[in-house]
């Protein structure tokens, strides 16, 4: 079994890097990753932790990247310590704070009454994200649980959404490349696209290496499609649960149990040459 898409306390999940690594171990992943968006606090706590443990354990990150609705690069092995890294995850930080300062003033025109305050309480000094803004609408009585505060407020088509920073396709996978790393598309599934195929062999030639087929949101038929195109564009496939903990308590670590002949090659050359 492995996990190489999980969310700690550093960016929306609820469990600590520790944790998360502790329960790894002891459900004797293979390889995992934690893959915070657009930071990388988690990396260090996870690291140690992992070797506390003797498990393998590969650096993770997952970026948002600017296109029609979401799309999600996850970059692999990159060194933590890499300079261009350290500082754009510092700025997206920062455009994180000010896109939620801008969702309660949004928030407040509406006659909906939440502090910076009551939203950083639930971040607890991690980066702060929509998942917070929620919290503290529920903690108000504004909104009956986190789905129906982001069907209400919070998502693209909510009363008081507002758009965060996404660097562009080639920043992303450059960030990545340039730190070491190896950049892969995360749930295709999500990606808004009339022909996933063809976005994927142009990111191909942009620098993507790899394709997160393995997903609990994928039918069968649809990881049957991405492995198809992964085989075309000769890419590495991945496996995630996307776990954030409470957060989102149907996908535990690890519930993605599909495999195949691809993954197994893929997680070998990770373990080779990125596992600490």
């Amino acid at each position: 079994m492995l996990d190489l898409h999980m969310h700690s306390t550093a960016s929306d999940g609820t469990d600590t890097p520790r944790e998360i690594v502790t329960k790894c171990a002891k459900l004797r992943l293979e390889l995992s990753a934690i893959t915070d968006h657009d930071t990388i606090d988690a990396q260090r706590e996870a690291i140690d932790t992992a070797k506390a443990h003797k498990i393998r354990y590969i650096t993770g990150v997952e970026i948002s990247v600017r296109h029609l609705g979401e799309l999600h690069l996850l970059g692999y092995g990159v060194d933590i310590e890499n300079e261009a890294l350290k500082t754009m995850m510092e700025d997206l930080r920062t455009s994180r704070v000010e896109r939620v300062y801008a969702i309660i003033k949004a928030l407040k025109e509406h006659n909906i009454n939440i502090t910076f305050e009551d939203v950083e309480r639930f971040a607890g000094g991690n980066t702060l994200g929509r998942p917070h803004v929620a919290l503290a609408l529920i903690e108000k009585g504004y909104a009956g649980d986190l789905q129906d505060a982001f069907v209400k407020y919070l998502n693209e088509n909510g009363l008081c959404y507002v758009q965060r920073r996404k660097l562009n396709m080639q920043q992303a996978l450059d960030l990545i490349l340039d730190a070491g790393g190896v950049p892969v598309l995360a749930h295709p599934k999500f990606v808004k696209t009339d022909d996933i195929a063809s976005l994927v062999a142009d990111m191909k030639t942009l620098g993507l290496q790899g394709i997160e087929a393995y997903y609990p949101a994928h039918t069968d038929a649809e990881v049957k499609k991405y492995l198809d195109i992964a085989q075309a564009n000769d890419l590495l496939v991945t496996q995630g649960s996307d776990y954030h903990g409470k957060m989102r308590p149907y996908a535990a670590i690890a519930c993605e149990k599909r495999t195949g002949e691809r993954l197994t090659d893929s997680i070998k050359f990770l373990i080779q040459n990125y596992a600490i």
